[in-house]
Formats: C-alpha cells, sequence, structure tokens
C-alpha cells in the first residue's frame, strides 16, 4: 500500500486512472486472478488498486489518498492477509516533471538536448 502527497498530478483522478489502467493491464493480458481479488478487497473498502508494473509479476499498489481514514487502510490490510497476501507500506511522492528554463541549464545539457 502506497500513501503519498499526490503524485499523480489533479488527486481527483487518480483513483479512476488506476482503476482505467488496471483494465486496460488485463485487457492486454497482463493481469492476473490474484492481482482481480486484491482489487476486489481494497475496493471493498474504498480503495483503488493495480498492478505495478515493475516486471516480475505479483506485485500489486494500492493507492492511499490523504484523506484515507486510518481504519478503512487497516481494515483492507486485515482482509488482504487473510487471502494470503502481504502487505508492505511505502511513501511516493516526488516533484515529478519539472521545466526548468533554458538559462538554468549547464551548457553539455542544453548540448545533448539540441542533439536531440
Amino acid at each position: 500500500m502506497a500513501g503519498g502527497g499526490g503524485g499523480l498530478g489533479r488527486q481527483g483522478s487518480s483513483p479512476e486512472l488506476f482503476d482505467i489502467n488496471q483494465h486496460h493491464l488485463n485487457v492486454i493480458g497482463v493481469g492476473h486472478p490474484s492481482l482481480d481479488m486484491l482489487c476486489r478487497v481494497t475496493a471493498s473498502h474504498g480503495l483503488h488498486s493495480k498492478l505495478t508494473g515493475a516486471g516480475g509479476g505479483g506485485c500489486g499498489i494500492t493507492l492511499l489518498r490523504p484523506d484515507t481514514s486510518p481504519l478503512a487502510m487497516e481494515a483492507a490490510k486485515r482482509d488482504l492477509c487473510a487471502c494470503g497476501f502481504e502487505c508492505w507500506e511505502t511513501n511516493i511522492g516526488a516533484p515529478g516533471v519539472t521545466l526548468h528554463s533554458s538559462s538554468s541549464l549547464n551548457a553539455e545539457v542544453l548540448h545533448a538536448l539540441s542533439e536531440s
């Protein structure tokens, strides 16, 4: 389960993007029944999950918005563990894509960008 300050831009759409992405992953054949179960269990607690897409298989991520109730998180973890899942908590968050003015870039970076 991952919590953080946002990370996906417009927070209002982050849960829907998780759901849409997981649906697309299932459509292209990279889903798995156990990940579907993870999504159903977390959805029953008002949470949204998807496979991580990190490769190697077997790992999902659940979005915990800043306003997620600690009770909902604990209940979801309890139900996931009862289904045989292991839960790890982490925090995510980074500035993401940053726009720099060209005057702030050094000559080496400017040269590399001009060649691409």
